[in-house]
């Protein structure tokens, strides 16, 4: 009877010794998953881009589209000197969400061209102005705060509007 016992704890010790069990899938990074994270950031990026398009096409606008997304119209060019990269620039700015929602009302900020850490947009659309501009800007959300928002005031996913002026 000793022997039934001592064999029949040893069974059950050495079968807590197993792996858990998983709950679930498990996650991989295949090919598969990757093709559908593609696939789902061009839909986003596509459903932005008619967003945008349409907002710009209620206020008859005239944007120009640059690098990956920033639509810029300069409605008064300055006259001084036109900011490149390693500039220090001066840029004073409000920002609503393209609902509407205001964010920002006239912050002011001073900050080297081509070294924004957000809002990388308003950095791709200050470069190649002249000082003394002021444009309209519109920034798709990857070139703003992103997914994320900055926790504060601009929310997740938020398509930027601005009208700076370049100092």
């Amino acid at each position: 009877m000793k022997r039934l016992y001592w064999l029949l704890s040893v069974m059950f010790l050495a079968g807590c010794h197993g792996d858990p069990p998983m709950v679930g899938r498990p996650v991989t990074q295949g090919p598969d998953i990757k093709e559908h994270m593609i696939n789902a950031n061009r839909t986003i990026a596509q459903s932005e881009e008619t967003v945008i398009d349409e907002y710009i096409a209620r206020r008859g606008w005239p944007m120009e589209k640059k690098g990956d997304g920033v639509r810029l119209w300069v409605y008064h060019e300055g006259k001084g000197h036109t900011i490149e990269m390693e500039d220090t620039v001066e840029v004073r700015y409000n920002i609503e969400a393209i609902n509407g929602k205001k964010i920002y009302d006239y912050a002011e900020e001073s900050y080297v061209a081509g070294h924004r850490r957000d809002i990388i947009g308003l950095d791709m659309a200050v470069m190649g102005l002249p000082r003394g501009s002021k444009a309209k800007v519109i920034v798709p959300s990857n070139l703003g705060y992103g997914i994320g928002g900055d926790g504060n005031r601009i929310p997740q996913s938020a398509i930027l509007v601005m009208d700076i002026e370049v100092r």
